[in-house]
């Protein structure tokens, strides 16, 4: 048989008619998807309940859901800003209710930005990686702010070491037949940045070094002519202390190393599979923290300067002056500590029971990022020689002391971990793994509206 699409993308009655049905929930006109067409909206969704009519989940889902909805890791934060977000999830993904206080709360998310592809077949290519992330470009808005990101498939076919990714949305994935011809994956991955409260790059900026000390004066012999009697005559009076040398300058203090950022989050999905052929993994992690910088290193002391030599003149025999002190070396920056993992949401995954084994799942922690090294600590500057004796053999003036070295900055503590995103299947909780993973699918191939501009659609 050719390998045409319709013989690629060909579905049953059944799927045919699933596919359909979601594409006019969704706004689309199935009439319009054939072969490889995409049909992309981007409606703002003005309430909770207009966003909760888009999952695909049926009423015994949400009920089962809402009873595992808030496990450890997501019951920890229900205090602070995230557990507003969490809790409407469950109003949206599963059973729960929104209270007014929350619904007050969430509503400077409203109407909540949302994009949504339907097409009936989609091939991903050997190596290939889909991704179906959205950005708050389109509509005007700040990475940091959530988007729903709802993709139907009537069938989508993965080749070998193929890819369909997205970073940092709230996904609702929906495909009525998923081929995996070998090592499939469908990655829920964390945004491409940080989304805390600070600013700047994901690792931290290393601290400034310290100025280094200002060298010390020579001493200053006292002024003289010479005489016809073979020794200098004062040409004025002499200055106390004028031929001692002065102190090398301290070196400045190395500045602390920025703090890392925290990892990119991973949101929420919800991942309804009607018929799964061949083996697919499901890999979910968030990001790692930003490494702290390293301090900066301690500034050198100044050296000592040099004791002017004694003399002798008619008015008597002048001492040597004595060799200026180094200054003490700067102390080194602390390192900046690492930022935390990020944070993840509940990953939620429907497919037929008999078919369960043929899903593996890898749900990974998000480790910190490492403390930043302590600045190194400025050398103390040497003392100054004194001023060499006149003559007769009188002694040479007294040597400077050398300056302390600095001491070295401490190191930056590490980030915090962070757990590895509940993964549901069936609504049975998947045994995360203990270690993290790096995850950057390859070569990256995105959905029409992208490459073309935006595809035709109902808004």
């Amino acid at each position: 048989m050719p390998d045409t699409l319709a013989a690629r993308f060909r579905l049953t009655p059944a799927q045919d008619s699933a596919f359909g049905e979601h594409a006019r929930r969704l706004g689309h006109d199935p009439g319009q998807l054939t072969g490889d067409a995409e049909l992309v909206s981007y409606p703002s969704l003005p309430t909770v309940a207009a966003v909760r009519a888009l999952p695909a989940a049926t009423a015994a889902q949400r009920r089962r859901r809402q009873g595992l909805f808030f496990g450890p890791s997501i019951a920890i934060r229900r205090t602070i800003g995230q557990g507003v977000h969490d809790r409407v999830e469950a109003a949206v993904f599963a059973d729960g209710q929104v209270s007014p206080a929350d619904e007050a709360r969430a509503s400077m998310h409203f109407p909540f930005p949302t994009r949504i592809l339907s097409v009936r077949g989609r091939c991903v290519g050997p190596g290939e990686c889909w991704d179906l992330s959205v950005r708050g470009g389109h509509w005007g808005l700040d990475d940091r702010d959530d988007i729903l990101n709802v993709v139907n498939i009537g069938s989508l076919r993965l080749a070998p070491d193929a890819i369909v990714a997205v970073r940092g949305n709230l996904l609702i994935l929906i495909v009525q037949r998923l081929i995996c011809e070998a090592s499939g994956q469908l990655a829920i991955l964390p945004t491409p940045f940080s989304v805390d409260s600070r600013t700047g790059p994901l690792h931290g900026p290393g601290g400034p070094a310290g100025r280094d000390g200002a060298d010390g004066a020579d001493g200053v012999a006292a002024p003289v002519a010479p005489t016809w009697l073979g020794c200098d005559r004062l040409t004025a009076p002499v200055v106390p202390g004028a031929c001692d040398a002065r102190d090398g300058g301290p070196g400045g203090d190395g500045r602390d190393g920025v703090r890392g950022r925290n990892g990119g989050t991973s949101k929420i999905a919800e991942i309804t599979i009607g018929e799964l052929t061949g083996s697919l993994t499901l890999v979910a992690t968030a990001g790692r923290g930003g490494d702290g910088g390293s301090g900066g290193a301690g500034g050198r002391g100044g050296h000592g300067g040099r004791g002017a030599d004694g003399q002798r003149t008619v008015q008597g025999i002048l001492p040597p002056g004595r060799g200026g002190s180094g200054g003490n070396g700067g102390a080194g920056g602390r390192g900046g500590r690492g930022g935390d993992g990020g944070i993840s949401s509940n990953v939620f995954v429907s497919l037929p029971p008999d078919q369960e084994g043929r899903l593996r799942v890898l749900s990974h922690p998000s480790p910190g990022g490492g403390g930043g090294r302590g600045g190194r600590g400025g050398l103390g500057g040497r003392g100054g020689r004194g001023g060499l004796g006149g003559s007769g053999g009188s002694p040479a003036g007294a040597a400077g002391t050398a300056g302390s070295d600095g001491a070295d900055g401490a190191a930056g503590h590490d980030g915090r971990a962070r757990p590895a995103p509940p993964v549901f299947v069936n609504e049975r909780l998947a045994v995360p793994l203990p270690d993290p993973a790096a995850v950057r699918p390859a070569g990256t191939v995105t959905s029409r509206d992208t490459r073309r501009g935006e595809s035709s659609a109902a808004n």
